[in-house]
């Protein structure tokens, strides 16, 4: 006999309801996570067309500097009045789109309460400059026209602008870190205006030696090459000295190109997103002894910025031996990569503070430097090693750790730290113990979760399994979903799994159990995957021998 609607009993339908309302405000939830991505992108866009185009002003005026002296003695005619307000025009145009780009990916970046005004501008302008393109100004038309319209679109949805605003306050500072915002400002002014600057006076060299350069578009697309050729040789400095060090190989990451392991094999991603070299890039090295592990870090930052400064070098030689060379129709690109790459080697080793983290000189300082700092990288250096040795958290050092979490009190390292204090007491056995170092980790996230990348699925297994707390695990359930977390890692269905099984779903909690130990038991010989499988077991131990609460 067939079913409809109408026949199905009243609880049936109220479950489909729900069912259909969340699965509404999730597809809502992703959808705005997508804009809130887009209008990033494009923030990241305008700052990179406000540098080109101030380099092509810089360079436009460099070119005609001499020109007005010439002028003074000439007699004053229709040709020369097209001239002077050519030279006056377009310089002061092309000098307020690079300030309206600018405070366009400045404001929405950081937050700032009038970003909308500047970024709906921003885009209006990306328009005109497509018009323009017709006047052969030199961007690609359909770059800035989608760039605009994009723009237009995305940067009027208030919620959007919003959602920015709530992840763009500065990252938290920790005392003894050696960084100073305001090295920081300098750093950034004084590096665009000395890259710009040392641009425009190679292309005016150029010019002197009949070198040919190219349009703004082309120009565009070797700063993005150039950033990731140097981004990409600064991190296999890192690797070459961990390797030649002893350490292991755990990521290598530049802009989009992504070589990680994940639950112990070695996978590749690409990330749109990174395109722009927003990101920066990674090379993930961790020690297989303690003996000398803070020499050894020392040792394998500095070559991250050393590689740079031989990389500039060898790209400036190479950009002014250019002339008759085989590779002379590549000397743009070689300039910028020696430009971009002295201003990494310079950059990385004053110690600083972003979004990303420590710079590599900042880094080095508190390696060197004694007190709570030393805790801190120890204990991070230490748990990141037991995916390659047979450490497990019940090994940490417990002291040090504490240590460490009464000098970190927030941000994504104060949460860490407590959460590696809870893997080492469940470990333990000391259950008292880990649910309060739980708790504390908890709270760090709330205060700091603006900064944070994403929602540890601890918590989610943690008031499941241990606290028996349904609806908390289900409310961390949920902002974890909000945070489109991959769902092929076994972590994630050990969380399910507890999940599942508190709210009383005991088949499908033992189905995610199957899948999740299935992989788990595919995990290498190291002692943070014994963990994993430690969970699993104490979770199915539970499964067999206690049901969960009503």
């Amino acid at each position: 006999m067939g079913h409809h609607l109408g026949a199905r009993p009243p609880a049936t339908l109220a479950a489909l309801f729900v069912t259909a309302v969340q699965q509404i405000l999730h597809a809502g939830a992703t959808y705005t996570v997508g804009m809130v991505k887009l209008a990033r992108l494009l923030s990241w866009l305008f700052a990179l067309q406000a540098l080109v185009i101030g380099a092509e002003t810089l360079i436009f005026l460099w070119r005609v500097l001499p020109t007005p002296y010439r002028l003074a003695a000439a007699k004053w005619t229709a040709p020369l009045a097209r001239t002077i307000a050519v030279l006056a025009v377009e310089p002061a145009a092309l000098t307020v789109a690079a300030i309206v780009l600018g405070m366009a990916s400045w404001t929405t970046l950081r937050g700032k309460p009038w970003a909308r005004g500047w970024a709906i501008a921003a885009s209006l302008i990306e328009i005109l400059l497509a018009i323009a393109f017709l006047l052969q100004i030199g961007f690609p038309l359909w770059l800035l026209l989608g760039q605009g319209i994009a723009g237009l679109f995305v940067f009027s949805r208030r919620d959007v602008l919003a959602q920015m605003a709530a992840k763009a306050s500065p990252p938290p500072r920790f005392p003894g870190d050696g960084t100073s915002r305001l090295a920081a400002i300098l750093v950034r002014f004084s590096g665009v205006g000395g890259a710009l600057a040392g641009y425009a006076w190679l292309v005016r060299w150029a010019d002197a030696g009949g070198l040919p350069t190219v349009n703004s578009g082309l120009f565009f697309l070797l700063t993005l090459l150039a950033d990731l050729i140097s981004v990409a040789v600064h991190e296999l400095g890192h690797a070459g000295a961990g390797l030649g060090l002893g350490m292991k190989l755990r990521a290598f990451i530049v802009g989009p190109l992504d070589w990680s392991v994940r639950e112990g094999k070695w996978e590749f991603r690409f990330r749109p997103a990174a395109l722009l070299g927003t990101e920066g890039g990674r090379a993930g090295l961790l020690h297989t002894s303690a003996a000398d592990w803070r020499w050894r870090d020392v040792c394998m930052i500095v070559a991250g910025p050393l590689a740079n400064l031989c990389l500039a070098l060898v790209a400036m030689w190479a950009t002014v031996n250019a002339e008759g060379r085989p590779w002379e129709p590549g000397w743009e690109l070689l300039a910028l990569i020696s430009l971009i790459s002295a201003f990494k080697f310079v950059g990385n080793l004053i110690p600083l503070r972003a979004a990303a983290g420590y710079s590599d000189g900042a880094l080095i300082y508190q390696l060197l430097s004694n007190g709570p700092w030393a805790d801190v990288h120890r204990t991070f250096s230490t748990v990141a090693s037991s995916v390659v040795t047979p450490l497990r958290p019940r090994d940490y050092d417990i002291e040090a750790l504490q240590r460490a979490t009464q000098f970190m009190k927030h941000g994504n390292e104060g949460m860490l730290l407590r959460l590696f204090a809870y893997f080492h007491f469940f470990d333990c056995g000391r259950i008292p113990e880990a649910l309060q170092a739980m708790a504390e980790a908890e709270s760090v996230y709330e205060q700091s979760k603006s900064n944070l990348p994403e929602v540890p699925l601890e918590f989610v297994f943690g008031n499941a399994f241990l606290k028996r707390d349904a609806a908390a695990a289900h409310l961390w359930w949920e902002r974890m979903e909000a945070k489109n977390l991959r769902r092929d890692s076994s972590d994630y269905w050990l969380a399910r799994s507890a999940l599942l099984w508190i709210e009383n779903h005991v088949k499908e909690a033992r189905e995610a159990w199957n899948k999740g130990n299935a992989m788990a038991q595919q995990l290498p010989n190291a002692g943070a995957y014994e963990f994993d499988r430690y969970r699993f077991n104490r979770l199915r131990q539970a499964f067999d021998t206690s049901s969960p609460p009503a």
